[in-house]
């Protein structure tokens, strides 16, 4: 039988062609959504990350509007390139999340929760109250980088969503690396036993801080990708609705499997859009979709089928034994 890795891999590359082949054969409307679908990916991925040491974190929407106010405020505002003002989110986002983190990261469970929700709601109080920013009523005009040097127009549609799609994969492989290494095995045996990990001489704080500012610079990547596709930047994109949502995401797919939460951001952008066209009160639906799901597959949808697959293969083992014993 396959390994759990092969499997994971496979869910991904799966998820990967998939997305390239609709937006190919897709709409405006229909590459709209799976642009959307993509940087919800993106943002789920930085929470999995999170996760792989075992911190949840329900106030990253505040990383994420990091990246949208940044971004924002260099283009708009400032009148910067916003193939400048890219980077700098991404490495602005990673730097609040180390400061956040200084003092966060000695937390964990409910309080690690209560931190981040905290510094969440602290910055969607300063963008609602923002002039700069037009506070509730948001502001829009916000460019999108500008490629056009090397033949990519990002103003097209499609071509702004295969390229979300492309980096949601780059970052997807760039992580598989990580949980892969050394790094990523103690991030994983920090998750597991981080009294051990540290009576072996392992800096727990240390790794968990690292965790936390690399996940803080994918989610502002990913409110920089935003703040582009929806044109608008307001205070609701750092709101604990958006926390929520991620972190259904995350749940719904594997909570640390990393695979899945792109697999719970396409489920969740394509259940709200299905709901909510022919619904009235669809939140309620989701809701009772998801808590059908949470109580069928607790470890989400990557976690059953890993360990399904584990299963088999544990059945597959005796008949093969057998076979040998006859064999010989």
């Amino acid at each position: 039988m396959a390994s759990r890795a092969f499997v994971r891999r496979s869910i991904g590359l799966a998820l990967i062609v998939g997305a390239v082949v609709a937006q190919s054969f897709a709409g405006f409307f229909t590459q709209e959504l799976i642009a959307e679908a993509a940087i919800l990916a993106i943002f789920a991925l930085s929470l999995d990350l999170l996760a792989t040491c075992g911190l949840i974190s329900f106030g990253h929407a505040g990383l994420l509007g990091i990246g949208c106010y940044v971004f924002a405020g260099l283009t708009v505002l400032a009148g910067g390139s916003p193939n400048l003002a890219f980077p700098v989110a991404i490495v602005s986002g990673g730097a609040v999340a180390f400061m956040v983190g200084l003092f966060a990261v000695r937390t964990t469970g409910a309080f690690f929760i209560m931190v981040t929700l905290a510094v969440a709601e602290m910055l969607y109080a300063w963008g609602f109250r923002s002039k700069m920013f037009n506070g509730a009523d948001g502001m829009g005009g916000i460019p999108r980088i500008d490629l056009t040097a090397v033949g990519i127009d990002l103003n097209n549609p499609g071509t702004f969503a295969l390229t979300v799609i492309v980096v949601c994969a780059v970052i997807w492989l760039l992580l598989e690396l990580v949980v892969a290494s050394p790094f990523g095995r103690t991030l994983a045996a920090i998750r597991q036993n981080p009294s051990r990990v540290a009576a072996l001489g392992g800096h727990v704080y240390f790794y968990r801080l690292a965790a936390f500012t690399a996940s803080g610079m994918v989610a502002a990547l990913a409110g920089a990708f935003k703040v582009q596709h929806i044109n608008f930047i307001s205070p609701d994109l750092v709101s604990w609705f958006v926390s929520g949502d991620v972190l259904i995401a995350v749940v719904i797919g594997g909570i640390g499997t990393l695979v899945g939460g792109p697999l719970g951001a396409t489920l969740l952008v394509l259940l709200k859009e299905t709901l909510s066209s022919n619904l009235g009160h669809w939140y309620l639906f989701l809701g009772m979709i998801f808590a059908f799901v949470a109580l069928l597959m607790p470890k989400g949808i990557v976690g059953y089928l890993l360990d399904l697959n584990d299963r088999l293969a544990a059945r597959k083992r005796p008949s093969e034994c057998r076979q040998t014993e006859r064999a010989t």
